[in-house]
């Protein structure tokens, strides 16, 4: 299963979940460039991590949209491990 984090600079803790879950394919992107919001979600996705307090407003208004469209669910979640085995 491939997942996409989007927020966050330092995600090991995040990582090391996903892993725990048997996630092995995982992209990630800061969230902070503007920029940002030009970046397609893989085909390959199955699953997105929002990292809420480190992201962009707009872009995560983006995300959700295009997620909702393809139909790839979204978990919303704080920088850390604790926070996304609470929300599994």
């Amino acid at each position: 299963m491939a997942t996409l984090i989007i927020g966050g600079d330092r995600i090991d803790s995040i990582r090391q979940e996903l892993n725990a879950r048997g996630v092995t394919n995982i992209s990630h992107w800061d969230g902070r460039k503007h920029g940002d919001r030009r970046n397609i979600i893989p085909k390959q996705t199955h699953h997105i991590v929002v990292i809420t307090n480190f992201i962009n407003h707009s872009l995560t208004g983006k995300i959700k949209k295009e997620a909702k469209r393809l139909n790839i669910p979204i978990e919303y979640t704080k920088n850390s491990r604790r926070f996304m085995a609470q929300a599994a």
